[in-house]
C-alpha cells in the first residue's frame, strides 16, 4: 500500500517494562525503529522514568538508569499498570502515575516526530499486549492532553500489530496461515493468523495460545520446542513462521529450525510489533484499499448508517464501520430531519446481506416542528453496548430548540 505525501505514521510497542517506537513515511521502504542510543539497535526503551535530583529534570531510557544506578535521581518503573491503579508515587513530592506516564509518552512520540510536530502526525498507534476499555481509556484520554486528536490515534492489542505486519509483506508470505512463536523467559506462545479467502475483502483472524514451557535445562530447549513446532503445526499449511522475544536469543535453536524451514520461511525479531503498529495506522488510512480487514473481541462486526440527501443524491453516512475499534466510536455530529417524528438507522453484517431497518422514533417531535428539524446527535459506547442520543436543539434564536431528548441502544 503506497504511502500518499506528507502522511507520517508512529508506532509504539509499550510493555509492562520495555516500550519500542518506530516512524513510516513515505521516504521509508519500511517502518524504521528508533534507537535510544545513537548508533546502536538498542530498540528497547525502559517504560520508567528518572528524576534527577539536582535539577529536577526528568529522564528516561539510558540517562535514566545511570542516574537511578549512581544514586543521583529517583526511579519509577511499571507506569503502566501504576497508572491503570491510579496510583501515587512519592519522590521529591507526590506524583500521579498517570502524569509520570504522560511524560513518558511524551518523550517516546518525540524520538519519531516529523519536524512539522505533533499535527502533522498522520496516525499515531499503541500497540499492547492486551487491550482493555480501561486501558484504552487511559491511553486516549493520555495522548489527548499530548495534543492528537481523536482521528490520530488508534489502539490496538499485539495480535493486531502481528496482523497488519504480516499482510503488509509479499503476498506469498502470507498465502496460507501465518505463525508467530513468543518466548519470554521459558513460555512459549503461538499466533496464529487466518484469512477467510471467501470474502472480498477478505477477513482474517489471529488466534493466540499458550503452547507450555521449556525445560529447565537450556540444553533440553531445542528438541521440547521442535516438538512444541511439531504438534502446533500438524495438518496445517504454513506460509511463513516469526520468532520474536528474547528467548530466543543465543544459538540453541538446531532441529526447530530444521522444523520451521521446512517448506517454509522464517524470520526472526526484536522490533515485529512496533513497525506492525505503524503498518495498522496505515490499514486506518487507506482502508479502501485494503485486501483484508482484522476481526476480533474489540472491533465492530456492524455497519451502521444513514441514507442522507445530498443535493439530488442519496448517500451514506457511517456511524460505525464493520472493523472500527469498539474503544473509538465516540463522535458527535448533527442531523436534519424532515416530515417526520422518526429517524431510520441502516444495520448491514459482515455476511453482505441486506441491510435492515432500525426505526427510532421521536415522540413529540412533530408536534414542536413545522417540517424541518436539527438535532445533534452523541454516538458512545458503555458496558459493551452502543448508544446514540439525539436532542433537538432547533435553529438558534429565530427558531429555538424545545430540548427534548431522546436516547436508544442501537447495537453492541
Amino acid at each position: 500500500m503506497r504511502l500518499a505525501g506528507g502522511e507520517w505514521y508512529i508506532g509504539i510497542d509499550m510493555g509492562i517494562r520495555w516500550t519500542q517506537v518506530s516512524c513510516y513515511h513515505p521516504g521509508l521502504p519500511e517502518p524504521e525503529t528508533k534507537s535510544a542510543v545513537a548508533g546502536e539497535e538498542a530498540y528497547r526503551i525502559p517504560t520508567a522514568l528518572c528524576r534527577c535530583k539536582k535539577t529536577g529534570r526528568w529522564c528516561f531510557g539510558e540517562e535514566a538508569s545511570r542516574l537511578a544506578e549512581s544514586g543521583e535521581g529517583g526511579y519509577v518503573d511499571y507506569l503502566l499498570p501504576r497508572a491503570l491503579k491510579q496510583e501515587t508515587v512519592l519522590l521529591d513530592q507526590e506524583y500521579l502515575a498517570e502524569d509520570l506516564l504522560q511524560i513518558f509518552l511524551w518523550r517516546v512520540i518525540r524520538m519519531a516526530l516529523p519536524e512539522q510536530g505533533i499535527k502533522a502526525v498522520t496516525k499515531c498507534v499503541l500497540a499492547l499486549k492486551e487491550m482493555t476499555e480501561e486501558l484504552a481509556s487511559l491511553l486516549l484520554r493520555i495522548l489527548e492532553k499530548l495534543g492528537l486528536q481523536g482521528s490520530q490515534v488508534v489502539v490496538q492489542d499485539y495480535r493486531e500489530s502481528f496482523y497488519a505486519y504480516a499482510v503488509s509483506q509479499k503476498q506469498e508470505l502470507w498465502g496460507y496461515d501465518v505463525m508467530l512463536y513468543s518466548c519470554q523467559g521459558d513460555e512459549i506462545w503461538q499466533k496464529r493468523l487466518t484469512c477467510n479467502r471467501k470474502t472480498r475483502p477478505m477477513v482474517a483472524f489471529v488466534e493466540e495460545q499458550r503452547l507450555g514451557k521449556l525445560p529447565e535445562k537450556v540444553k533440553d530447549w531445542d528438541a521440547a520446542f521442535a516438538g512444541l513446532l511439531r504438534e502446533s503445526m500438524a495438518k496445517k499449511i504454513v506460509s511463513s513462521v516469526y520468532l520474536v522475544g528474547s528467548g530466543f536469543e543465543g544459538d540453541w535453536m538446531e532441529e526447530s529450525l530444521k522444523v520451521i524451514c521446512q517448506g517454509k520461511r522464517a524470520f526472526q525479531g526484536k522490533n515485529l510489533y512496533t513497525k506492525g503498529a505503524c503498518y495498522a495506522g496505515v490499514f486506518q488510512q487507506h482502508r479502501e484499499e485494503a485486501e483484508a480487514f482484522y476481526f476480533c473481541e474489540y472491533k465492530m462486526m456492524e455497519h451502521i448508517y444513514l441514507k442522507v440527501a445530498y443535493g439530488d443524491e442519496e448517500r451514506i453516512y457511517f456511524l460505525v464501520e464493520a472493523g472500527d475499534s469498539c474503544f473509538q466510536v465516540g463522535k458527535e455530529f448533527r442531523i436534519l430531519t424532515e416530515g417526520e417524528a422518526c429517524l431510520d438507522l441502516w444495520v448491514q453484517g459482515l455476511d453482505g446481506k441486506k441491510a435492515r431497518a432500525l426505526r427510532l422514533n421521536l415522540p413529540g417531535l412533530s408536534a414542536a416542528r413545522a417540517r424541518r428539524n436539527r438535532l445533534a446527535a452523541t454516538l458512545w459506547r458503555e458496558g459493551g453496548k452502543l448508544f446514540l442520543r439525539l436532542k433537538d436543539i432547533g435553529w438558534g434564536s429565530m427558531q429555538p430548540g424545545t430540548g427534548l431528548e431522546w436516547e436508544f441502544e442501537i447495537g453492541s
